[in-house]
Parts: structure tokens; sequence; C-alpha cells
């Protein structure tokens, strides 16, 4: 990480996912190319963003990750992103990650070349420190490609792709959003630059939405 994180502290998850849905809508209200978490945390601040007044047929949206189940699978990312949206005009960059890990990284590195740099991205953080499907002492840390393939994940499936590090790292501005106790380790981990994955990611913006259960505070 480039330079310390910005960090905002709110009362609930709620009023954090409400804090992520305004930044998403000011830093994208004429379109632009935005990087979106998978996960459930970010599920409430896509609701409320797709309820933003903006140039939506302007903005190409793609999953940070995406795991390697069947299309029609109700845990893949893509699906909850749309859902969460709801029916705006935007494109959704999706990984064949049904092809699995390698050839969906093969296929997609030529869009996200295209699609770079990214204005902003939307990651999430797990309590080991990783973040998209980028974890602590995997091989694909080590990759210098775009888009990264994932075997022997620690949570399941096992199987996913994910943008790697060279990607996420040409974003304006990277947002995480973390929320939970369970969080709490790995949001102190990230605040004090440790090595984590996270932390791998170079951008000249960086801003944490946390609740004050994460911070560790009353």
């Amino acid at each position: 990480m480039s330079h310390p994180p910005f960090l905002e502290v709110f009362d609930t998850p709620e009023s954090a996912a409400r804090a992520a849905a305004r930044l998403l809508a000011e830093r994208l209200s004429a379109g632009g190319r935005a990087v979106l978490a998978g996960g459930q945390t970010p599920l409430l601040a896509y609701s409320l963003f797709g309820k933003a007044d903006l140039l939506w047929h302007r903005l190409q949206l793609i999953p940070s990750d995406e795991r390697c189940l069947p299309p029609e699978h109700p845990e893949r990312n893509d699906r909850a992103i749309a859902a969460a949206l709801g029916p705006q005009t935007y494109t959704l960059h999706r990984f064949p990650a049904e092809l699995g890990p390698e050839e969906a990284a093969r296929r997609m590195e030529q869009t996200v070349r295209e699609l770079l740099p990214f204005d902003l991205a939307l990651l999430g953080l797990g309590e080991d420190g990783h973040t998209a499907s980028l974890f602590p002492d995997h091989p694909a840390l080590a990759s210098t490609r775009l888009v990264v393939p994932v075997r022997g994940a620690p949570k399941a499936p096992p199987e996913r792709v994910s943008l790697g590090l060279a990607a996420l790292s040409q974003s304006a501005t990277v947002i995480y959003l973390v929320t939970g106790v369970a969080k709490r380790e790995a949001l102190r981990r990230l605040l004090r630059g440790e090595d984590i994955p996270a932390n791998r990611i170079q951008a000249a913006e960086v801003r944490v939405l946390a609740d004050r259960a994460a911070r560790g505070e009353p």
C-alpha cells in the first residue's frame, strides 16, 4: 500500500454500507470503470448504490474475483452483485469461472487490460488479511498477470479466479469495507501496514470504512 489509508469509523455495519454507497455514487456519477468485491458484506452497499441517479450506461463493472462454480450457482459473485444492484443498464464483465481457474484467467486477461486503469475498487478484507481471492502465502500473490488462477484456496470453494495485484494496483482509489468483530485483527494489521495481501495493493488513495465492532470501539 503506497499511502496510509484514510479511516472512517461508523456506528453500525449499515451506516458503513451507506457511506460506501455514497462514495460509489459520487465517484462514478459520470460512469467509469470499477471493481466490486464479492461476498455478503457489500451487498447492502450495492443495493443502495443501485438506486443512485448516475450515468449507468457509461459504467463498466467487474467482480474482484469469482468462484469456479456453474453460471447459475447462487454463490457466484457476479449473480449476487447483479441481484443487489438491480435492473440498471451498466456493463458487468463476468469471469467464465465455470471453465476452471486457468482458462478463466486466460480468457479475461485482455478484457481486464482494456478496462485499466480502474477508477475505483471496492474490496473486502478477510479475517486472514486476504482480499479478492488473494490469500496469504498463496502463489497467486507472486504472479505478475492481471488475472490469476487460484487453486487450493483456504476458503471454499478452493478453485477461483481473481484480479491480481498487478490489476488491482492500477486503481485510482481503493476502498475497504470492513465490518464485524471477526475482522478486528485483520483491520489492525491493515492499518499498521503489516504484510498481508490487502497491503500489497498499491493505490494513490486508500480509504477504509469500518464499523465500531471491527475497530474495537464501544
